[in-house]
């Protein structure tokens, strides 16, 4: 009887360890993601377009936009627009890919543009880890 339980206690033991590795990964995940997008309101506020390009993964697809119109999209934000503010609302994980929810505001002395993510743009919405590393994707589809 002792021997069942123990197998029993040592299984469930397992189990739970199993499920926490599981939960770390995600949870790790989710912290590299939001640390992506925190670097990149950062770059937006000091004006380093290659800072936010350098998290572009090289295969970069958004609605059609490729990697050097998103770099001309960001480019225009700068102009129009000094701070940006991102809030995560939450983070979809799917394996080796993503999707943020946000809220991301910009804005400048003379103007306000709040945009609900992915729905309003999702540019910066979409991710694929490669190699270990987090990359912003698009969402790989050549029309809206």
């Amino acid at each position: 009887m002792k021997r069942i339980l123990l197998i029993l206690f040592s299984i469930i033991l397992l189990l739970t360890m199993l499920s926490c590795d599981s939960d770390n990964s995600e949870v790790l995940a989710k912290r590299e993601i939001s640390d992506i997008l925190y670097d990149i309101s950062m770059d937006f506020n000091l004006k380093d377009i290659s800072g936010i390009m350098d998290h572009l993964h090289t295969e970069y697809l958004h609605n059609g936009m490729l990697g050097y119109n998103f770099n001309d999209l960001w480019l225009d934000r700068m102009a129009q627009f000094s701070l940006l503010e991102i809030e995560i609302l939450y983070i979809e994980l799917d394996g080796d890919k993503a999707t943020v929810h946000s809220k991301n505001k910009f804005s400048s002395n003379s103007e306000t543009q709040t945009l609900n993510e992915p729905e309003d743009s999702g540019d910066i919405s979409y991710f694929r880890r490669e190699n270990g590393v987090w990359y912003i994707y698009g969402n790989q589809q050549l029309f809206k």
